[in-house]
């Protein structure tokens, strides 16, 4: 019951966007994917940062901070591809400063318990009595920093540990911010509303819900057992065929009404939900066979977002196996975090920015 009562809410607001995306502005859309950003890095800073891991702050904040605004500005006011570019400075930018603060990070604690020492002396210099045994000089103040970082290194495995945070720190800034930052390319070079909504539906309603139905009703063969002992080679399978006939339904909505509204069946949508969503066809209904061409490349699209998002969904499941955590947070009741609703979706995102680029050749 709960969980079921969490899906019709994320449904609910989910549309609530969708709507104020389609009926207000496609800024909506933007905010959505903003949000998720922010949920999903918090949780796996969070569960690094628990599996012994020190996560810094500054550069996970800035990219989340700075990559919007960046991308918005140099897409709208300078246009053609500096939006793109502008992402990629802030994500650049971002593993710089992981980089900066893992390499002057050691200095810095030494200079504040030098600076702390010298502090302390100056309060009892003027003690005579307990000068002798609290005042040190700066020589043993040295040393002491010197044993402090020496019994540190020791701690840490001789800094590799250290390598290990600075590594976690940056897949952050990859997992899950640079895959979910593609979906801004995505909305502003083709399609905001068909893009996400795809992204959506095709590895959540499509492959997550007709594996699940698939493998709890036929069973068999466990397909990962190591790393997710539920899922079943049915279950995949299902995924793959929800997968197809969710992109299928798509392309009835954004292919086949067009056409058939269309006078003529001329090259020109008159679809007037369709082109509100800025979509274009795949294949110009000009063009001969455009019918069977843009089903094989719709049948073939679902099929390949089918097969990531399984592998989106196992591969944050051997993460939490990893980090040794259920869920990545507890947000959604009966559904876990953020990580845990789009792990699937982040995967898709990526496959459909390289499909567009393919179809569409820009």
């Amino acid at each position: 019951m709960k969980r079921t009562i969490t899906s019709v809410i994320l449904i609910a607001v989910l549309a609530a966007f969708v709507l104020c995306g389609y009926f207000v502005s496609p800024i909506f859309i933007d905010m959505l994917i903003l949000l998720f950003m922010a949920g999903a890095t918090l949780e796996m800073r969070r569960c690094l940062k628990d599996a012994g891991y020190e996560m810094y702050i500054a550069p996970a904040a800035f990219v989340l901070v700075a990559a919007y605004p960046t991308f918005y500005l140099l897409q709208h006011f300078v246009g053609g591809s500096m939006g793109i570019q502008g992402l990629l400075f802030i994500l650049l930018l971002g593993v710089m400063l992981c980089l900066g603060i893992f390499t002057f990070k050691p200095s810095y604690i030494a200079h504040k318990r030098i600076s702390e020492l010298s502090t302390t002396e100056k309060k009892v210099d003027g003690d005579s009595e307990q000068s002798e045994n609290v005042i040190m000089s700066e020589s043993e103040a040295t040393a002491e920093v010197v044993a402090i970082n020496d019994c540190a290194a020791n701690t840490q495995n001789d800094g590799k540990s250290r390598v290990g945070e600075l590594l976690a720190n940056v897949f952050v800034l990859i997992y899950p911010l640079m895959f979910l930052a593609s979906a801004w390319i995505i909305s502003y070079k083709y399609s905001a509303l068909f893009a996400v909504m795809f992204a959506i539906f095709v590895p959540i309603i499509g492959s997550d819900m007709f594996a699940y139905f698939v493998g709890s009703k036929v069973g068999g063969k466990k397909l990962c057992p190591t790393i997710s002992p539920k899922k079943t080679v049915s279950g995949a399978i299902g995924g793959l065929i929800g997968a197809m006939v969710v992109a299928m339904i798509f392309w009835v909505i954004f292919e086949y009404v067009g056409w058939l509204e269309t006078p003529f069946g001329g090259s020109v949508l008159s679809t007037e939900f369709v082109r509100n969503c800025g979509y274009a066809p795949f294949i110009p209904y000009s063009d001969g066979g455009w019918m069977w061409k843009s089903i094989l490349i719709y049948l073939s699209v679902g099929l390949i977002c089918g097969v990531v998002s399984e592998l989106g969904d196992l591969s944050a499941s051997a993460i939490k196996r990893a980090l040794g955590i259920k869920d990545y947070g507890r947000i959604f009741p009966g559904h876990g975090g953020f990580m845990d609703r789009i792990d699937s979706v982040m995967y898709c995102l990526v496959i459909l920015l390289i499909a567009f680029t393919c179809i569409y050749g820009h």
